[in-house]
């Protein structure tokens, strides 16, 4: 019973992990093509790499993190 509690822990927390991943992947790219990113948006998109990094998610994923935060600033909602 523990052995397949564990292995289904293990499959849910994969899945969250994945996506997150996507959520992050998906909407990294649409901010690094419009080239900026407003306040509340990037306050969303940490919460999900939060998330992301301390299920241990990393990589691309955090590749897309730094990017993201680099970029400059726009007033107003996206």
């Amino acid at each position: 019973y523990v052995k397949l509690k564990n292995s289904s822990y293990k499959l849910i927390k994969d899945g969250v992990i994945a996506i997150l991943h996507n959520k992050i992947y998906t909407l990294g790219k649409q901010y690094i093509a419009q080239e900026h990113i407003s306040v509340e948006a990037l306050d969303d998109f940490e919460h999900l790499y939060k998330a992301y990094h301390a299920l241990g998610g990393n990589g691309t994923g955090t590749e897309i993190y730094k990017r993201v935060k680099e970029l400059p600033m726009k007033q107003g909602k996206e």
